[in-house]
């Protein structure tokens, strides 16, 4: 698979049925993680991570894939960006704030504990997404890779999931 525009090549192709599954995997994270930060958060702080989490995985992927950093096989996409990943982001974010909150106090120490184990989850995750083809990044940013996902990916993650983890308490 190749993005003419970006120079990010899979090394294969994802098959339909791997993501068939990456997408349900995605849809169903999120449909969980809303349903209990409906059931056990206030309603603002629930859109605030949520749609604010969305809008944050848009505003920063759409650009990212524009500017060939890396491209996406998944579908759904709007301009790029799989539909299921805007709806992973703030699910994933959703579990680390939580994670975080039962072991810190005060926004900036959840949202700093988030970003990092956020990241360490992604960490995990990343490598395996690649290696199926569900996305590739290009090299247009020098510097070490882990299992072919760039150092960059990392802190953008850390940086981003901060910002995200922020969203509920300024409501």
């Amino acid at each position: 698979m190749t993005d003419l525009d970006s120079g990010a090549v899979a090394d294969h192709p994802i098959d339909a049925a791997t993501a068939r599954r990456y997408v349900a995997g995605q849809l169903g994270l999120f449909l969980l993680t809303l349903a209990h930060a409906l059931l056990t958060w206030p309603l603002a702080e629930t859109a605030a991570l949520f749609v604010g989490g969305a809008v944050v995985a848009f505003a920063l992927e759409a650009p990212a894939i524009r500017a060939g950093l890396f491209t996406h096989s998944l579908r759904p996409q709007i301009v790029g960006v799989p539909v299921s990943i805007l709806l992973a982001w703030p699910a994933v974010v959703y579990l680390a704030v939580r994670a975080a909150s039962l072991v810190v106090d005060g926004p900036l120490a959840v949202a700093g504990t988030a970003a990092v184990l956020a990241t360490l989850v992604d960490a995990v995750i990343e490598p395996r997404a690649v290696a199926a083809g569900a996305w590739a990044y290009a090299d247009v940013i020098p510097g070490p890779r882990l299992c072919g996902v760039p150092w960059w990916n990392a802190a953008g993650w850390l940086v981003v999931v901060f910002v995200t983890a922020l969203l509920p308490a300024a409501v």
